[in-house]
């Protein structure tokens, strides 16, 4: 199937990646997959690795950008796609206006809550997860018009869990450095944990805003010798490797594809009880706790502690991964949709 997919951000973040990882997905399928991004894209590279993929680039002001808009419908049409597959609202946008001159269906994905005055021309939208269908649904957009497929991650599931646990234990996190993400509300656990006469270690992963505030936060409460702050993620296995455990500290979260990695390797996790968290995980797969509590952090990490407590829910969190969030059942979810979507447009 010839399918286009859009996203015209120039960072990184986890729409972008799902973006990266779908596209590449598709083509190693086999598909016909023409990805169009920002010419400044953070992960082109990664795109012009693939050559199954056609890549289409554009620098859009945006968008309001008439010009970039002409310019991204010319190229759609010389592709001439049987869906278009937009991701975020400046990519479902400019795809909206293209798709509806071009008579292309347009399925574009909610990433979070979106403002919908930006996805006017879509047919269908993926919610990943209930509270972002529900949120759909009370904006007046009908329940026939939504499918929730969830995320998922590239990464192949492991043949088996982490078991063993050493002296001192290593936790580990990864995202964007920013405030939503709670790495400073971790770093006040960890200091507690610590304070309890265990020994452990915690390793940082990722770059942003916040990168020196939380530099300085660890001086303050005298955690340098402890934690490592690694820089941006690019091998999430070999990152993972040596921990005993990962941890989630975000304040606010609508899915968390770092959670479906550590799913997927076998690693132990612990998690914040926010949107996406509270729709992947339960307690028989993680250790949860309320976003922004420092004190029930530290407290799974003690907990987190239990050899046999650990494995046991990583073990039914990695049959769930294989289950419901790897890329093989969740690409043949699209694909379904995709060719639904196609059929049901010819026959109109």
């Amino acid at each position: 199937m010839k399918i286009t997919q859009i996203m015209l951000a120039k960072g990184f973040g986890g729409a972008e990646r799902y973006f990266v990882d779908l596209s590449v997905a598709l083509a190693e399928q086999g598909h016909d997959v023409q990805a169009i991004c920002h010419r400044r894209f953070c992960e082109r590279a990664r795109l012009m690795k693939i050559p199954a993929l056609q890549i289409d680039t554009f620098s859009p002001l945006g968008w309001w950008d008439l010009i970039a808009g002409k310019r991204i419908e010319n190229s759609i049409g010389r592709f001439g796609p049987a869906v278009v597959h937009a991701h975020l609202a400046r990519g479902a946008c400019m795809a909206g206006r293209a798709c509806a001159r071009l008579g292309i269906p347009l399925v574009a994905k909610t990433h979070n809550y979106v403002d919908l005055k930006y996805y006017r021309h879509v047919d269908c939208f993926i919610a990943t997860t209930h509270s972002q269908e529900q949120y759909l649904v009370r904006q007046g957009i009908a329940p026939e018009r939504i499918r929730i497929i969830p995320n998922f991650s590239s990464q192949p599931p492991a043949e088996k869990v982490k078991t063993s646990r050493k002296e001192p234990m290593q936790f580990v996190t990864y995202g964007r450095l920013v405030r939503k993400k709670g790495f400073h509300i971790l770093l006040e656990s960890f200091r507690r944990y610590l304070d309890q006469g265990y020994r452990a270690y915690l390793v940082i992963g990722g770059d942003g805003p916040e990168s020196e505030t939380l530099r300085e936060q660890c001086r303050a409460l005298q955690l340098e010798p402890f934690v490592t702050f690694s820089g941006w993620v690019t091998d999430i296995e070999d990152f993972m490797k040596h921990a005993d455990v990962f941890v989630l500290p975000s304040l606010d979260e609508p899915f968390g594809i770092a959670v479906l990695e550590a799913m997927a390797l076998g690693v132990p996790i612990i998690a914040t009880t926010t949107d996406g968290p509270r729709e992947i995980l339960d307690t028989q797969t993680a250790f949860l706790v309320s976003p922004g509590d420092v004190e029930l952090l530290a407290s799974a990490m003690v907990d987190a502690r239990d050899d046999l407590l650990r494995r046991e829910k990583a073990s039914s969190a990695l049959r769930l991964f294989r289950n419901k969030y790897s890329k093989a059942v969740v690409v043949t979810s699209l694909m379904q949709l995709y060719g639904s979507m196609r059929d049901n447009h010819e026959i109109r």
